[in-house]
C-alpha cells in the first residue's frame, strides 16, 4: 500500500477508536480483546483495530475518568481488565457525536457544493 494511504486510514481510524470505544462501552462494560473483536463485527470488516493499538486510547480515556477498569478472575489464574464507561465518558461521547454529525453535515456540503449560477 502507498506510504499516504496508510497514514490517511491511520489518521481517520485513530481519530475515530476513543469514540467509537465510548460507543460500544455505552452498552455495556468490556474486556480489550472483546472491544477489538466487536469493532470488527460491527464495522462488518471494515475497521480492524489491533489488541496493542486499543490499550493506548483506553488508558487515556482512564486518565481523564471517562472510563474505569476492574479486574476479573478468569479461570484460575488468569485476570480480566473490563472497561466501563463514567458519566463524564458518556457526556464527552455525547458532545463528541454532536460535534461529529455538524462535521459530517459540513462535509457532505462541501462535497455536493455547486457553484450557483449567474443568473442575468
Amino acid at each position: 500500500m502507498q506510504d499516504y494511504k496508510v497514514e490517511i486510514e491511520e489518521k481517520i481510524k485513530y481519530g475515530f477508536i476513543e469514540i467509537i470505544i465510548l460507543l460500544l462501552l455505552k452498552s455495556e462494560d468490556m474486556y480489550g480483546y472483546q472491544i477489538v473483536q466487536e469493532i470488527e463485527k460491527r464495522s462488518n470488516g471494515t475497521i480492524i483495530v489491533k489488541e496493542g493499538s486499543l490499550y493506548g486510547p483506553l488508558y487515556r480515556l482512564e486518565k481523564k475518568n471517562y472510563v474505569s477498569t476492574k479486574k476479573e478472575l478468569v479461570g484460575k489464574k488468569r485476570f480480566r481488565n473490563y472497561y466501563h464507561m463514567e458519566a463524564d465518558g458518556l457526556k464527552y461521547l455525547e458532545y463528541a457525536l454532536e460535534t461529529f454529525k455538524s462535521f459530517s453535515f459540513g462535509l457532505e456540503s462541501i462535497f455536493n457544493w455547486k457553484e450557483p449560477k449567474n443568473e442575468k
